[in-house]
């Protein structure tokens, strides 16, 4: 007999995104001191300053508190940020720092930028043949003249878009089973490249 699917849409777990967010010098003296590697993939840009990221695709958000103790006991000013993905096309963006009211926003997520990532193929990671299609679109790029936006595709699975900075606009899509992994094998491909996410709600 086959097993039946109990999950309901009360009890049916939303992915989230947590942005640890603080100046490029108070996070890098953190990760310093804790041993991150400089390489760590989980350290983002998020409008001019540096982000420590972690989601619900994650095992556990153990580094994230040991960073949020050192920050604190540096006694530097940092903010948390989360997105819940609700929808393939809405999030509730919440957001908490010292000295502020808590915030939080359903929202319809920003539009796709110009050069639309739905009109690109999506080269799934898991697999060597999407792993080589991707390389060989990326092969002469620049990783200083693009970025790559991160988040959750309407599957559940993680996706990646990589755009170029100027213009701005899509030049190829990945997706895997979850942010790390993706993440790991992007940077296979382009080392140095800064990885982003949308983590506000659209100004429309």
């Amino acid at each position: 007999m086959d097993a039946v699917d109990t999950t309901t849409p009360e009890t049916a777990k939303l992915h989230v995104s947590t942005l640890l967010v603080a100046s490029e010098r108070a996070l890098s003296n953190a990760l310093d001191e804790l041993g991150f590697a400089q390489d760590d993939d989980r350290v983002i840009e998020h409008e001019g300053r540096l982000a420590f990221i972690t989601c619900s695709h994650d095992p556990d958000c153990d580094d994230l508190y040991a960073l949020i103790s050192e920050l604190a006991a540096r006694g530097e000013t940092w903010e948390l940020q989360f997105r819940i993905d609700t929808s393939e096309s809405r999030a509730i963006f919440q957001r908490l720092a010292r000295h502020q009211p808590v915030e939080a926003v359903d929202a319809q997520l920003p539009p796709e930028p110009a050069g639309s990532a739905e009109e690109l193929p999506a080269h799934d990671l898991e697999t060597d043949a999407g792993k080589a299609k991707l390389r060989k679109t990326l092969a002469r790029v620049d990783p200083a003249d693009v970025f790559v936006t991160i988040g959750s595709n309407a599957g559940g699975r993680a996706s990646a878009v990589v755009l170029k900075r100027n213009p701005r606009g899509a030049i190829a899509v990945a997706v895997g089973a979850d942010e790390a992994s993706l993440r790991a094998a992007i940077r296979e491909i382009l080392p140095t490249v800064m990885f982003s996410v949308t983590m506000k709600p659209s100004a429309g």
